[in-house]
């Protein structure tokens, strides 16, 4: 009887594991994890902002800079946009992006092609580049300044060939140029790692099949695989240019904007106007101004970054 009847009782059903304590907490981990990093964003790049932007529509100088500050609408950008030296220096800063255009797309893209190829040699040239990318520009360019002063090394090394010195950072016709050279070779390696790594990812029978035609390998980088990299070098275009709308450093190391207002760039001028003229309002309007291009270069590349994320 007690058989049967263990026979026929129906099986106990199996309980519900209950959740783990903490679960709920293990959830909102990552939200915590995120609210030091929002706090320092907010602290050290969008309150500067915002105090940018106050300034630049306020009368603020060296009397009132810890006081109130009165409002003065757009009258600061009127004046900046009327006054002459503002157009010189963006078209200096312009100058300085076609500088950089260049070098990053086009000879960037010489030197991925040729680092692409695998060696020992391609290794020790990518190492080296990382090296010139890493170093702080206040070193590099004290180093080019050391090399082009009018008593430099270059001069020295121009004159046992017999050439006469070249005024490279003295003379205001050739300062510009040769600044925009010299922040041209540092933003290169960086340029030439993106390019050598878009080049890496184009699919190997593609090239297989253009060696079988015949191609040469100039003419497939040239006609098959530089047009596969447009998204790629359109998003190093938009980099470019906001880099060359943002440098401040190397300008200021070489020539401190010298000899005159020859190499016063948009940033250097926003600098100067600010510290050295002490008319904050009108160094943050020019920032503002300069900004506005960047944020404009940005808005693209921003779309084009999330129009590639795959959904």
């Amino acid at each position: 009887m007690r058989m049967s009847q263990l026979a026929t009782r129906a099986p106990e059903s199996t309980p519900t594991p209950r959740p783990a304590p903490g679960g709920r907490r293990t959830a909102i981990a990552p939200l915590g994890f995120g609210v030091p990093a929002a706090f320092v964003l907010v602290a050290m790049a969008v309150y500067p902002l915002v105090v940018l932007f106050q300034m630049s529509v306020s009368d603020v100088g060296p009397s009132n800079i810890v006081g109130g500050w009165s409002v003065v609408g757009a009258d600061n950008f009127t004046d900046a946009l009327g006054n002459p030296e503002t157009w010189y220096a963006l078209w200096r800063t312009v100058g300085l992006c076609a500088v950089l255009l260049v070098s990053n797309l086009v000879l960037g893209f010489v030197c991925g092609s040729v680092l692409a190829e695998p060696g020992r040699g391609s290794n020790v040239v990518l190492g080296l580049m990382v090296f010139i990318w890493a170093l702080p520009p206040l070193v590099s360019g004290s180093v080019w300044k050391f090399l082009l002063d009018d008593s430099g090394v270059l001069n020295e090394v121009l004159g046992v060939a017999g050439i006469g010195p070249v005024p490279w950072l003295s003379s205001p016709d050739a300062a510009l140029w040769t600044v925009s050279g010299v922040v041209a070779w540092s933003a290169l390696p960086f340029s030439t790692l993106i390019l050598r790594g878009a080049m890496l990812g184009v699919p190997k029978e593609v090239l297989e099949a253009a060696a079988i035609d015949g191609a040469g390998y100039w003419t497939t980088r040239v006609r098959i695989v530089l047009p596969l990299l447009r998204p790629t070098m359109w998003i190093l275009a938009i980099l470019t240019v906001i880099y060359a709308f943002k440098s401040f450093d190397f300008v200021y190391v070489l020539t401190e904007g010298g000899p005159g207002t020859s190499t016063n760039t948009l940033p250097v001028l926003s600098y100067y106007t600010a510290f050295t003229q002490f008319d904050m309002s009108a160094g943050a309007t020019v920032a503002v101004l300069s900004m506005i291009v960047v944020a404009a270069c940005a808005v693209p590349y921003v779309r084009r970054i999330n129009a590639e994320v795959p959904e």
